[in-house]
């Protein structure tokens, strides 16, 4: 049996799509071969669904790029049918025409939820709480009030991802393009830096590909990101990392930068069109005994990564 599968003349690991599908995290996989194989999402959906079946040893040294699915044989010759035609958005949208059913008894629980959030926000357990916390101390003050919100919102381009709090006075780690500040914030800014001393940082001697930091904050984000991905045409490119001296147990723990670059476009894109749930800076993490990259909120310094966003810029 071969270690790899053979996908448009591109050679992608067995191990990575299966512990993929064990995470229940299919459209990770189907993600995975689409763009590593350059191939449609159909095509990558088959191929997983090949998995499912325990099929994919049968064709071992084969192009599954040119494979007739409706052809696949099992060993006992049964002929494997391929289920019914869709494309990849449509399976996601009949999973959210049948989660719609439930509407009405999930009703009562949003309230409750709604409402627990709300608190949540005013007691300052996320971003929105600490800007709103932020504005109230410089009304009091009455020192300029617009302009120091105006910056702490620059400061802060991305949201939390869903579901990750943190404390009001918790200190933000993420790297900020001090470029964009204004005199009087960015002598602050500028005292941070030097008090986070960059000159120590180790730079990681291992850490994850694009690819792998891509399925780590799919996984991070519920899947939110998926639909970035396929809809808006977006991936992730990650930066310059740096190895965490806590590593917590993990064989690699490591603090990089990242960006969402547009296919379409080729150059790097800010924010998705729509809700932003990045940040722009993660730790990622590789856990003893396995090899799947885990992402996580941000743990300490690093430098703005100006290097990574001149690559990806628009060339011309």
């Amino acid at each position: 049996m071969d270690n790899n599968i053979l996908v448009n003349k591109i050679e992608i690991e067995k191990k990575i799509i299966i512990d993929l599908i064990k995470q229940n995290n299919r459209d990770g996989a189907i993600v995975l071969i689409a763009n590593r194989a350059n191939v449609k999402f159909k095509t990558a959906r088959d191929i997983v669904q090949m998995f499912d079946e325990d099929d994919i040893d049968l064709f071992d040294g084969k192009d599954l790029f040119l494979v007739d699915y409706e052809e696949v044989s099992h060993s006992d010759s049964s002929v494997y049918q391929e289920p019914a035609p869709s494309s990849f958005l449509e399976v996601e949208k009949d999973r959210s025409k049948r989660g719609r059913s439930k509407k009405g008894l999930l009703i009562g629980l949003s309230l409750l939820a709604l409402g627990f959030i709300f608190l949540r926000y005013v007691i300052g357990f996320n971003h929105i709480g600490h800007h709103l916390s932020e504005l109230a101390q410089v009304f009091d003050k009455n020192d300029g009030g617009a302009a120091a919100l105006d910056a702490d919102t620059a400061d802060r381009k991305v949201s939390l991802e869903p579901g990750v709090t943190r404390v009001a006075d918790a200190e933000d780690f993420r790297p900020v393009d001090t470029n964009l500040l204004s005199p009087e914030f960015k002598a602050s800014e500028m005292a941070k830096i030097k008090n986070a001393q960059f000159d120590k940082l180790i730079p990681a001697k291992k850490s994850p590909t694009d690819e792998e930091a891509q399925l780590a904050l799919i996984y991070l984000t519920n899947k939110r990101l998926t639909e970035v991905i396929i809809q808006q045409k977006l991936n992730i490119k990650i930066g310059q990392c740096y190895e965490i001296p806590l590593r917590e147990g993990n064989q690699r723990c490591v603090s990089c930068m990242i960006l969402l670059y547009n296919r379409e476009k080729k150059h790097w894109q800010e924010a998705p069109d729509g809700e932003n749930f990045l940040d722009n800076a993660y730790d990622f993490y590789l856990p003893e005994g396995d090899d799947t990259w885990r992402a996580k909120s941000l743990s300490m310094h690093i430098p703005y990564d100006y290097a990574l966003f001149k690559k990806h810029e628009r060339k011309d």
